[in-house]
């Protein structure tokens, strides 16, 4: 089997996508300190590459986001929100269609990095809390209850703790298009030195170059594709044999062999823990 790499293509990542742009929000400054946008984007959707005048914490309650960011593609499942500083260039889309229940928070507020996207663990109490909120109408009262609801979300905030399974991209015009056509084919097992010869370099440069631009070899590199893959099938609700084989696995084994050594826990517990802290969150609502 072989890639076809295409160089001379400026398409979208995400193919499929291309006529399926949704409508950025309109809007130059926020009602509040805190603003809740609720959306449900269907599957094969985005939003276009765009900057805010505020901060974003980016969330959702089902399915699982793909943020691109500089340097960066984030999964966003929803167990994780993306911290996104005013000014932070992003593009949002999903394959599958998610719940987005995001939060505009004013500049002002400088208890999260402001320079740098962060992927967050989203704790029960704050998943709750963003419930909550997203039912105040828009001009809710800054003296009562809504108004401790959003400040007892901002100042938790700096408490979640970080995640650093984000997919590195790169950005030299020919490895660019290597990691988009390889992301569009998980289940490709496709050898350095195969993809060296498409790209008519050594096998010896295309590492270099590789390790220079993304931290990691080419073959972790996949790895992590299809790990964070995996994390998205799976909350698709498709059984793990049909994951495993579509990321092209022969059979579960090796795959949930993959995905306990990325993760420390195999698919199933990580279905079991996500739908817990699921059935947890509606609960408290």
């Amino acid at each position: 089997m072989t890639i076809c790499i295409d160089k001379a293509s400026n398409q979208e990542i995400n193919k499929p996508m291309k006529e399926n742009k949704l409508s950025l929000l309109e809007m130059e400054s926020l009602p509040r300190e805190v603003f809740v946008r609720q959306q449900y984007i269907p599957a094969q959707h985005f939003f276009p590459a765009h900057t805010h005048n505020w901060h974003q914490l980016l969330y959702a309650t089902s399915g699982v986001l793909t943020v691109d960011v500089v340097n960066e593609r984030l999964f966003i499942s929803p167990e994780k929100a993306v911290w996104l500083p005013m000014g932070c260039e992003h593009s949002v889309s999903t394959a599958f269609g998610a719940e987005l229940k995001s939060l505009y928070i004013d500049a002002s507020y400088q208890q999260l990095d402001t320079k740098k996207s962060l992927v967050l663990e989203i704790s029960a109490l704050l998943k709750s809390l963003v419930i909550e909120a997203s039912s105040f109408e828009i001009n809710y009262s800054t003296t009562g209850y809504e108004q401790q609801v959003i400040s007892l979300i901002l100042s938790s905030l700096p408490r979640l703790a970080q995640d650093k399974t984000h997919l590195p991209w790169p950005t030299s015009t020919e490895l660019y298009h290597l990691c988009t056509q390889l992301y569009n084919h998980p289940e490709g097992r496709y050898s350095t030195a195969i993809l060296a010869k498409e790209l008519n370099v050594s096998k010896r440069t295309l590492e270099r170059r590789f390790i220079k631009e993304t931290g990691k070899s080419l073959q972790a590199w996949c790895l992590r594709l299809r790990f964070l893959k995996a994390i998205e099938l799976l909350n698709t609700n498709q059984s793990i044999t049909r994951i495993a084989l579509e990321l092209g696995y022969s059979s579960p084994s090796p795959f949930i062999y993959m995905f306990r050594a990325q993760s420390g826990v195999s698919p199933g517990q990580y279905l079991a823990e996500s739908q817990r802290n699921s059935t947890n969150s509606l609960k408290s609502n």
